[in-house]
């Protein structure tokens, strides 16, 4: 009775979950994908030997029911036959499709020759002599007893590919003349060497391990296919690591690109159509980095804006303990000389890389938000498919998961290994990579993740709650409506176990459906390459027909669209390979629909191009400046910083300096180049005025500037703020900096006008804080060099200019106490909130709250009741607005935003603890994040015995380390006497201002979160009476695990002036600013220009229209 009970417990919890792991007993699919290791191959020796096997779905009866195919590696390749309600035979003997013998990979299911059948290709690769390695096609024959029969016709094709180590072929038209062309995607099993011979490896072509393309040239009913590779524009060469391709027509202009990804260090590649037989490799000029080790990709519209994103897999972990066995010592020197050897920007964790459109110069723009999306992180990942599996019209993701050993395991690297080679060595044996070494890496059953599509960018993992979380070691998958009840089911492959099919059941929820089976013409009867829109009430949705996804595998050639609540698509309009459309209108839900290529037309759709908000105008600006960072590396000096701090120039700063009624613009330089005055002209160009005055100044670090009158004469002058990280506390080069102006725009610099301020500083901000008529000055102090977290003093410094003598002394400690060691200042504000006279002054900056500093007749006191408690963070910009017209002003505030590792709240803050822990006179900064619940250290275990080495004995290996959480790290004494710095918001938000001295805090739209904000300027940019924000941003000095910031393209905020905004995206605004972004200013004249400058790069002009 008990176990009854539990059995019924047990089905009703399985049948309440969106996925039931359906027994193989029941289904009669036993297929298992065997990978046995011996002496003569194991994992030492062919180092894809556990990369499993494909998958490949499609009706190869005729009887309106998806069947399977599965690829075999060591045994024979099996075709289930689906006979409905999830029974399936094995029919592979009869079939004829077992395959030859050697180890079979990807899967890819097209109809090759037309005859509306479909055939199956299957890659092979291995250690095996050229002559046995062979690719597969079996030719669908027809039914024969009421079975489809294959025959294996490569060679006849010219497919066969002889002596290719092959992991995946897509079929699709790439030159548009209506048959289906072939990209074969391959790898090396050359033992990879990064910095071995690279130059003349790249410029050499491999066919055995190079990626290929071959052109369909059949005639007649002839097969013919002719390899293109080496005319084609498509890189071949034995630095192919090939784990992926991908087709889709990403740019939208008709012609199909492809994505394909490669493990190691060698890049991914992007193959923009040039419309012409031909493609160019476009990655660098598209995606801003890459993943590491690039697994399986996929490509769909995953936010229903109708242009494709891209996500590619990789191995970084979710919970701590897996990432800190992975991590090891810090990778910068690594990093830089592998991007110095013609390697890519790569991160070791998934990519989603969100389609922002193509800008101005004809590239795609793309922003890689994985981590804001919370996608990032799923371990040692293979197969990613965006799907709708609830049903509820938006695409979600299932990610495959798991590798039979882990030789990335940095105690089996660095222990196992050398003791396995010493013993090896005292036996006289030079061979140690052996059987018995690979038995002692770790196993590791792991679960695969889905996740549930929120609609605003992010997702939810839904792995438990969805019923998927059964460990396995898994890898090719695919999706398909195995039963017809029009939600899509999942064919997972595995290694040593039985594949896993799981039943979805959506249909419980009374969720709305459209299958969509398209029916194409000549040599392309799937329509492969054709487009699908639907709009419904609730929403539009774009599906791609590609059926090659993933990862080594094929899913179900029927398109399925959720549909949610609606109970019709209002619309659902085809777009043919040739152009050609299919239009239905009201077609009603939960059925299947056949569409068929010879009802097609040609309409012509009147778009009429609406003219972008911005325009580039760099080039024709004149306003040539490039800022060229000193090499200076922070980390060799301070090995825990999360960041640099030597990279937060150029200064940039607006005024008419020359009474022309045009603003001018100065921008500051690095350490070692002098800034320079850029003169406004009438046509909105600019000219260089001379710089002699900023080059003997040119040892200091420019970080901020302002123009004011400093003298009373009636012109600007200008302060620049001298910053970095360099040079030592105390140095002279810290010294800020005067130029008066003699009105004319001729600058000299000030003697004996300012206080001495030999430390690192950023923020500036001027204003009359005392009301006597004169422009005073507030400086914020930044981190003290050396001694990160800890802050640098910062300056109130009261204008006491008389009798023509100019004169700035620092009153802080007198008037304004609490604003000498505030914290880390990177950003401040003068305003007058209860408009007495005297401005109120608010600061931000690094691991530091928001704060307002209540104005007393020219005395500043914190004020610890405006409601800005707990918005520690790392704030870059302040900039006032009231945004919701009731007269108070409101502040809008740039934050280093979401789209990182680390996720913070409250209750959850990153924290840094900062003491000399271990007693050698050195300031340790342990910064630490929450991971599942708990607080651990951001640091690898080398990266902190670089710092501690006394902890050497106490985490002998990195096992010992990989659990351990800051409370176990340090004493409770330790703990409580460090000095703590918190970031508890990182959002980038708006402060709503009550008129009682009170502010709220409303953060902005998600896209805002894309990257650090460090310029806004607010202005009504699309003319409607209500002012907008636009910001700019990034932040690319992190550390080499964390990777740059570098998603932010620039957004514009459309206001409604009741405190709402709305984010416009890219390609409607025309709007990209990409860089490592560092402020941005809006300059009047003729017309309105954006000048944006950028760390280590060239500045940016911007026209806004209208």
């Amino acid at each position: 009775m008990f176990s009854v009970l539990i059995f019924t417990v047990g089905l009703v919890k399985a049948q309440n979950t969106l996925f039931t792991l359906m027994p193989s007993k029941e289904t009669n699919i036993s297929f298992v994908n065997k990978v046995i290791e011996t002496d003569s191959l194991h994992i030492m020796n062919y180092e894809y030997l556990y990369n499993g096997s494909g998958v490949g779905i499609a009706d190869f009866n005729g009887d309106g029911l998806s069947d399977i195919f599965f690829s075999s590696n060591s045994g024979d390749n099996k075709l289930y036959l689906n006979k409905g309600n999830f029974k399936f035979d094995d029919i592979t003997n009869k079939a004829g499709v077992k395959g030859n013998g050697t180890w079979a990979t990807g899967v890819s299911v097209v109809d090759i020759n037309g005859d509306g059948l479909p055939d199956i290709y299957v890659c092979h690769s291995g250690k095996f002599p050229d002559d046995k390695l062979k690719n597969e096609l079996f030719i669908n024959l027809g039914l024969k007893a009421g079975q489809p029969v294959f025959k294996e016709m490569a060679t006849a094709y010219g497919l066969d590919a002889v002596g290719t180590q092959s992991t995946q072929a897509a079929f699709f038209d790439y030159d548009n003349d209506g048959d289906l062309d072939m990209f074969l995607l391959n790898h090396s099993n050359q033992t990879y060497k990064p910095f071995l011979n690279t130059r003349k490896t790249r410029a050499t072509p491999n066919m055995k391990f190079g990626n290929r393309l071959f052109r369909n040239d059949s005639k007649d009913g002839k097969p013919a296919f002719v390899d293109v590779t080496l005319s084609s524009g498509i890189i071949n060469n034995a630095l192919n690591f090939g784990l992926s391709v991908t087709v889709s027509d990403i740019n939208n202009d008709g012609w199909p690109d492809v994505y394909t990804s490669s493990d190691y260090t060698e890049q991914d590649c992007l193959y923009i159509n040039n419309k012409n037989g031909t493609f160019s490799e476009r990655i660098r000029h598209s995606l801003k980095h890459i993943s590491k080790y690039s697994m399986g990709a996929d490509i769909a519209d995953y936010n229903n804006d109708s242009r494709p994103d891209i996500v590619t897999l990789d191995m970084l972990p979710e919970d701590n303990r897996r990432q800190k066995l992975l991590k090891g010592a810090d990778e910068y020197d690594q990093y830089h000389l592998l991007l110095d050897s013609g390697y890519y920007k790569q991160q070791m964790r998934n990519m989603l890389h969100l389609n922002e459109g193509t800008a101005e110069d004809g590239y795609l723009r793309f922003s890689e938000i994985g981590q804001l999306a919370g996608v990032s992180n799923t371990d040692w990942s293979w197969a990613p498919l965006f799907a709708d599996f609830d049903n509820d019209g938006w695409k979600d993701l299932f990610i495959s998961n798991g590798y039979l050993r882990d030789f990335t395991d940095m105690d089996f690297l660095k222990y196992t290994v050398s003791n396995a080679q010493k013993e090896s060595l005292k036996q006289g044996n030079l061979k140690f990579q052996t059987f018995d070494l690979v038995k002692k890496m770790p196993s590791n059953q792991i679960s695969n993740y889905i996740f549930s599509n929120n609609r605003n960018l992010t997702f939810t993992n839904k792995t438990i709650d969805w019923g998927i979380s059964a460990p396995s070691v898994s890898n090719g998958s695919a999706y398909a409506d195995l039963d017809n009840d029009g939600d899509l089911d999942l064919i997972i492959c595995t290694i040593n176990a039985p594949v896993m099919v799981y039943k979805n059941n959506a249909e419980q929820s009374k969720s709305n459906y459209l299958k969509i089976k398209l029916v194409g013409s000549g040599l392309n009867t799937e329509a492969l390459g054709a487009k699908i829109y639907i709009k419904s009430a609730e929403n539009s949705q774009y599906q791609e027909k590609y059926v090659v996804r993933g990862y080594q595998s094929s899913v179900d050639p029927i398109n399925c669209f959720g549909l949610g609540s609606q109970n019709k698509a209002d619309r659902v309009r085809v777009v043919w390979p040739d152009g050609k459309e299919s239009l239905l209108q009201n077609v009603k839900s939960n059925q299947m629909l056949t569409i068929r290529y010879e009802e097609a037309k040609i309409i012509k759709n009147d778009v009429i191009a609406k003219k972008p908000v911005f325009t580039d105008v760099t080039l024709q600006s004149h306003l040539q400046y490039k800022h060229v960072e000193n090499e200076f590396i922070d980390f060799k000096g301070e090995t825990l910083l999360p960041y640099e701090l030597s990279k937060f120039g150029p200064a940039m700063a607006k005024a008419d300096v020359n009474k022309d009624g045009l603003e001018d613009v100065f921008i500051g330089g690095a350490i070692g180049q002098p800034g320079k005055l850029f003169i406004a002209q009438k046509d909105g160009s600019f000219n260089v005025a001379d710089s002699k005055c900023w080059e003997e100044d040119a040892q200091s670090e420019d970080v901020n500037a302002v123009f004011f009158d400093a003298n009373g004469d009636g012109s600007v002058d200008l302060w620049v703020v001298s910053g970095g990280n360099e040079y030592d506390d105390g140095a002279p080069e810290y010294q800020d900096r005067l130029y008066f102006n003699d009105g004319k725009g001729n600058f000299s610099k000030a003697k004996g006008a300012l206080p001495k301020m030999l430390s690192s500083k950023q923020a500036i901000s001027t204003g009359d804080f005392d009301n006597d008529g004169k422009i005073d000055v507030f400086v914020g102090g930044m981190s003290k060099p050396g001694s990160f977290p800890l802050c640098s003093k910062s300056f109130l410094l009261k204008n006491e200019t008389a009798n023509g003598i100019v004169k700035f002394t620092d009153i802080t400690k007198e008037l304004a106490p609490e604003l000498e060691y505030p914290g880390m200042v990177v950003t401040a504000l003068w305003q007058d909130l209860n408009k007495d006279g005297y401005p109120e002054l608010l600061i931000g900056g690094d691991w530091m709250p928001l704060m307002i500093f209540k104005n007393s007749k020219g005395s500043l006191k914190q004020d610890e009741d405006a409601g800005l408690k707990n918005t520690e963070g790392m704030w870059s910009k302040i900039s006032a607005m009231d945004v919701n017209g009731d007269g108070k002003m409101d502040f809008v505030v740039g934050n280093c935003g979401i789209n990182n590792q680390y996720k913070t709240t409250q209750e959850q803050p990153m924290t840094i603890f900062a003491d000399d822990f271990n007693k050698d006179g050195v300031l340790d900064p342990i910064m630490c994040y929450y991971i599942q619940g708990k607080n651990y250290p951001m640091a690898s275990r080398d990266e902190l015995l670089d710092q501690m080495v006394q902890f050497k004995k106490k985490f002998l290996n990195y096992r010992s380390y990989a659990e351990v959480s800051i409370d176990q790290l340090f004493t409770p004494e330790q703990i409580d006497k460090s000095q703590k710095f918190y970031c508890k918001q990182l959002q980038s938000l708006i402060l709503i201002n009550d008129g009682n001295g009170k502010f709220s805090v409303k953060p902005l739209s998600v896209e805002a979160q894309f990257s650090r904000v460090w310029g806004i300027v607010i202005d009504d940019f699309d003319k409607d009476g209500i002012k907008d924000i636009l910001l700019s941003g990034n932040f690319y000095p992190y550390r080499v695990q964390l990777g740059q910031a570098d998603a932010s393209l620039g957004l514009l905020l459309t206001g409604d002036g009741k405190g709402n905004f709305k984010a416009v995206s890219p390609y409607e605004s025309g709007l990209y600013i990409d860089g490592d972004v560092r402020n941005m200013l809006e300059i009047n004249g003729p017309s309105k220009r954006i000048i944006v400058v950028k760390n280590n790069d060239e500045a940016q002009v911007i026209k806004v229209n209208n």
